[in-house]
């Protein structure tokens, strides 16, 4: 027999922001459902389906495959502490935008060194892909994952995505940036972005420093960067975790370059199955406390919002 489960996943929405829709009545949000296996659920109506806001159970109006094209923002990182990315990563990183940019809006980020725009999303596949590939030919030692999500999220501001995502693929160079994790957190539901992370173990981490030294202003100069980027790493930790789990996206950790086109491509499948699920709400007030359940047990749910002009 089918129950509901006792817990419903929270939606974060942005508080004071009216939502606007064509109709006063229907509102959306978009979901993703996956097995114990973490491979998405397809065959799903609003029968499986439960909407809550602020307590109050909203009724499910209809559930329909997602095929909203999305604006991508893909952040790469080119601080692979290793040196100069490898040819598995660089494929993995080239073919992965490529993919996506087959039917959805694509802009490509770096953040090594700095937080850079590579290609905003006008550039044809020839000019994407040299970009790409270019982008790729270096290495640093830092990286600088927030920021460029804070670069993202203004360049995000000026266009009316009907589906927007961000999908960060970063390794454990020490973190240099100079925003917090919780200002783009913010940033990303307020737009309700879903961020998705893909995280490189690299074998030296953060405690790369530059060849040994027995001088103590050697010394103090390496000391002190590590203790800044044991702050920056407790960040981009936070970033990771909270920003994925509350925008609706997902993370996941890969330890060889082998593993991460795999990886990428998990990211892709879900995207391209999930939902939009529409359901009755009154009025044009800001929508609070938005929840989704599922009446199936052992299924983890991704959720987010529709963006204020599709609410």
């Amino acid at each position: 027999m089918r129950r509901y489960l006792p817990g419903f996943i929270v939606v974060c929405c942005a508080l004071g922001v009216v939502a606007r829709a064509q109709s006063r009545d229907e509102k959306h949000v978009f979901v993703t459902a996956l097995d114990k296996n973490s491979v998405p659920i397809v065959g799903l109506t609003a029968e499986h389906f439960a909407v809550r806001e602020s307590g109050r159970d909203r009724d499910v109006l209809r559930v329909e495959l997602l095929r909203t094209p999305m604006h991508v923002a893909v952040l790469v990182d080119t601080s692979v502490s290793s040196g100069t990315p490898d040819e598995t990563y660089r494929a993995a990183v080239v073919g992965f935008i490529e993919r996506l940019a087959a039917a959805n809006h694509v802009a490509v980020y770096s953040f090594g060194d700095r937080a850079a725009r590579v290609t905003d999303g006008a550039h044809d596949a020839a000019q994407r892909r040299s970009a790409t590939n270019a982008m790729l030919g270096w290495s640093h030692q830092r990286s600088y994952l927030i920021d460029v999500i804070d670069l993202a999220l203004r360049d995000f501001d000026r266009v009316e995505s009907p589906r927007p995502v961000m999908i960060a693929i970063s390794s454990d160079s020490p973190e240099a940036s100079g925003r917090t994790a919780g200002s783009v957190i913010r940033g990303l539901i307020a737009q309700s972005i879903a961020l998705h992370a893909v995280s490189l173990a690299t074998a030296t981490g953060t405690g790369q420093g530059g060849s040994p030294s027995d001088s103590i202003p050697t010394k103090s100069a390496r000391l002190g960067g590590l203790m800044a980027a044991g702050e920056g790493d407790r960040e981009r930790d936070q970033l990771l975790q909270q920003g994925t789990s509350s925008t609706g996206g997902g993370r996941q950790r890969v330890t060889s370059t082998l593993a991460l086109a795999p990886a990428l491509a998990r990211v892709v499948n879900e995207l391209s199955n999930s939902y939009k699920v529409t359901f009755s709400r009154p009025g044009t007030a800001k929508m609070e406390d938005l929840q989704v359940g599922v009446i199936f047990e052992g299924v983890t749910l991704r959720a987010t919002a529709a963006p204020f002009g599709t609410r």
